[in-house]
């Protein structure tokens, strides 16, 4: 089976991947390569077998003719609905638990332990709804820059390390909601208790950029590919920065469960190049009047300048504005 890339290897690798691209002109040359994605399903080791949960509509991976008509806009509140439906199931199954238990029956309380299953299986099987629904939409509207160069495959040599950052980032989140969020097993699901620089200095600052550059090795990622990242980051974006945000916003455990559903839905759409004008599902109504608001493509484009850095904003828009980074849409320009 593949092992996973010593700091050499993976040096070296970025190293390749830098070499491959021209910037700031973004000038498309070879691809990483890929080989596992041309074997069949029997063929895959599991690694790769698991990987290609990832894998969208072979549209997707393959130039298309230039689409003469504007990205459509897509209805937001069908995203929200969205996000009603396969974030609250979780949560009314717990609380049902509750109220039909009796309090003095022995599995009336969810332990811990089983508290952590429930929600990390809840959370896998929203992932894969949400990679389904992403890949659906990148086939239905197509994807942005699509002319010129299709989504990337995940690299032979990224594939283990893919895997295992995506099984770290499902159980260190599930485990972080319960520990930061005071998970207590006498309470049902409670809710209603309670400005990053953090992606800029990542780019700007020349040490912090050798662990951020392997999350550019795609110019045109894929849902899933957005949690591929230096060893370092991975450690700051999994661990410290739910740690530090506990600290101001005291959120319970039920509360983190609905966040970081939301934070991986926007994660994953932003590195999707669905080609449609898709919106920011909870800031998009107060900041669309000041021509703030964050979309999918913003992102998209952001992937393409790579460490020179245009669109550092994963929330809003504000601060490339006032920084003079914002990168005005190709193709998303409303009229």
């Amino acid at each position: 089976m593949t092992t996973t890339l010593t700091k050499t290897e993976t040096a070296a690798f970025i190293n390749e991947i830098e070499a491959i691209y021209e910037e700031p002109s973004i000038a498309y040359k070879l691809r990483a390569t890929s080989t596992w994605v041309t074997k069949s399903f029997k063929e895959r080791t599991i690694l790769e077998r698991l990987a290609s949960i990832d894998l969208a509509s072979q549209k997707c991976y393959q130039v298309q003719p230039k689409n003469p008509n504007p990205p459509p806009i897509h209805n937001i509140w069908l995203e929200r609905l969205w996000l009603t439906c396969t974030i609250s199931p979780a949560l009314i199954i717990q609380a049902l638990w509750y109220h039909f238990v009796p309090k003095d029956n022995h599995y009336h309380t969810w332990h811990p332990l089983f508290a952590f299953v429930f929600y990390f299986l809840a959370f896998f099987i929203f992932t894969l709804q949400l990679v389904g629904r992403t890949h659906y939409y990148m086939k239905y509207y197509g994807t942005f820059d699509e002319d010129n160069r299709p989504r990337d495959y995940v690299p032979d040599k990224l594939v283990p390390r893919f895997i295992i950052s995506v099984l770290i980032y499902l159980l260190a989140r599930t485990a972080g909601g319960l520990i930061l969020g005071g998970y207590d097993r006498n309470e049902p699901p409670s809710l209603g208790h309670t400005i990053s620089c953090y992606h800029r200095t990542v780019h700007t600052v020349p040490f912090l950029w050798k662990f951020h550059s392997l999350h550019h090795c795609t110019k045109h990622p894929t849902p899933i590919q957005s949690i591929l990242a230096g060893d370092i980051q991975e450690l700051i974006e999994i661990f410290l920065i739910p740690l530090f945000t506990s600290f101001v916003f005291h959120l319970t455990t039920h509360e983190f469960w609905i966040v970081q559903c939301i934070l991986i839905y926007i994660e994953a759409g932003g590195h999707s190049g669905i080609r449609a004008y898709l919106p920011h599902v909870i800031l998009y109504e107060v900041l669309q009047p000041f021509g703030m608001e964050l979309c999918v493509e913003d992102h998209d484009i952001h992937h393409r300048y790579g460490k020179s850095g245009m669109n550092y904003g994963k929330q809003t828009r504000i601060f490339d504005r006032l920084f003079g980074t914002l990168c005005e849409r190709v193709e998303c320009v409303q009229k």
